[in-house]
């Protein structure tokens, strides 16, 4: 082929298209590049990727809120907190986040009291929340927490021998009042004898396991709160005072005499029966957000009173945590030392399955709907027992029930699966031998192998 001047002026025009065309299709694919961004989380647990909970309080944000971050750019945390807020922004635009160098401005530092690097301050309205720590959890109970429509006061009542909110030990309540202001709550422990009067602003009352009797004023204050519609979480055990069975009355409900026996819980390697395990939820808000099992300890049953007939009853009673069928109400009394020597009676035992959590309703005065749930075992929200199984959920979505959050009951705990890799004393040799001794031999074979076929050759 004879190439000519006019060939190679259309070779030059063919290159200088294909340039042209190749820098437009480069320009074209930025631009999509930087107007569509799409991710895919392969990790396990999907540890970059909002839980659905965060993605359901980012649908429902009443309006805009504003994150103000305390953070320096030569922060070693910058990019892991920038990419915690961008997964945020990224499902929803009612988010007005403001990054701030503290360095450049100590005015703000200490108007709002900020305490380290990577702080944010999460506000909607008069309300506000500090987080300090960069997860998921701490960022989305703050959305949580500003987003309520009002102050909701958690108000327990003490001096009766009632779970503490404060101590340490393993009984009391410390690590359950830390979530429920994580989420916004307000708590206050509340003596009827110093202070006869409940605060107006009490979203729920709860009486958690008293052990001494209450006086029948201290009865009529709280059965006076309910006549206004008031609600209330009732947590009993098998020893609970007998005090207050003028409440139970007026709430058309029973305790059955003794203590629930659950023999599953043995087949399942705890070494105690009276340990329940509850799968067995209603279809309601507070069952469909304790998807997992839960675990109560020493528990006692709750019924419908029976003279009371639904037609008499005001209330509407359903059936929240249900035992096993293998389960039973053990009448004797129940020790460490007769758990052997335990076994159903029919002739005086009552069998499984029973109910351990009974919600109760109805429209109040205020025709409001008012909520009552009353839970057979306190040893549930404990210190000791609040960590295992779904206990954190069951507890956080009782209160959120009562306190009529609806739209704030399904908020999961998102963990992250464990990453540290545990190996076997042989384990680790054979790996170790393999790397010292293994692997350069099988390099030093392949080489004396190659040079020996060159050798050869």
């Amino acid at each position: 082929m004879k190439i000519t001047q006019r060939t190679q002026r259309l070779f030059r025009l063919q290159q200088a298209l294909f340039y042209l065309l190749l820098t437009a299709v480069i320009v074209l694919l930025a631009k999509l590049s930087i107007d569509n961004n799409h991710q895919f989380d392969w990790t396990a647990n999907a540890r970059h990727t909002l839980s659905d909970s965060s993605q359901q309080i980012l649908d429902t944000l009443p309006s805009v809120v504003s994150i103000e971050v305390f953070v320096s750019p030569d922060y070693e945390y910058h990019k892991a907190v920038v990419d915690l807020l961008t997964r945020y922004q990224r499902h929803t635009d009612k988010l007005d986040v403001r990054y701030i160098d503290p360095n450049f401005s100590p005015d703000l530092v200490r108007e709002h009291n900020i305490q380290q690097q990577g702080e944010m301050i999460v506000s909607r309205g008069e309300q506000s929340q500090h987080v300090l720590d960069l997860s998921e959890q701490s960022l989305t109970n703050a959305l949580i927490s500003v987003s309520r429509q009002r102050q909701q006061w958690l108000v327990f009542i003490e001096g009766h021998g009632e779970r503490s909110l404060f101590d340490q030990n393993q009984f009391s309540y410390s690590t359950w009042r830390q979530r429920l202001e994580g989420q916004g709550f307000k708590l206050h422990a509340h003596n009827l004898i110093e202070t006869p009067q409940l605060p107006e602003n009490t979203a729920a009352l709860v009486i958690a396991s008293p052990t001494r009797d209450w006086l029948p004023g201290e009865v009529a204050i709280v059965s006076d709160y309910l006549d206004k519609g008031g609600n209330l979480l009732w947590l009993a055990d098998p020893d609970h005072t007998n005090s207050l069975s003028a409440l139970a009355e007026k709430l058309g409900i029973e305790f059955i005499p003794g203590t629930v026996l659950d023999p599953t819980s043995l087949s399942l390697g705890l070494d105690d029966p009276r340990f329940v395990l509850i799968n067995d939820y209603a279809n309601h808000p507070v069952g469909i957000a304790t998807a997992n099992v839960s675990l109560l300890a020493d528990a006692i049953a709750i019924q419908q009173t029976q003279a009371l007939t639904d037609s008499d009853s005001p209330w509407e009673y359903l059936n929240l945590l249900n035992s096993q069928a293998a389960a039973w109400v053990e009448s004797s009394p129940v020790s460490q030392d007769n758990l052997d020597a335990q076994d159903f009676d029919a002739g005086a035992d009552v069998a499984g399955p029973v109910s351990l959590g009974m919600v109760i309703g109805k429209t109040s005065p205020s025709d409001t709907e008012q909520r009552i749930a009353v839970i057979g075992d306190s040893d549930f929200a404990s210190n000791a027992y609040i960590g295992h199984a779904a206990n954190l959920d069951l507890a956080m979505a009782l209160v959120n029930w009562l306190a009529s959050d609806d739209a704030l009951i399904d908020i999961p705990v998102k963990t992250s699966v464990g990453t540290q890799l545990s190996l076997s004393r042989a384990q680790s040799i054979i790996i170790g031998f393999g790397f010292l001794l293994v692997i350069p031999l099988l390099l030093l074979a392949t080489g004396l192998g190659i040079w020996w076929r060159r050798r050869r050759r």
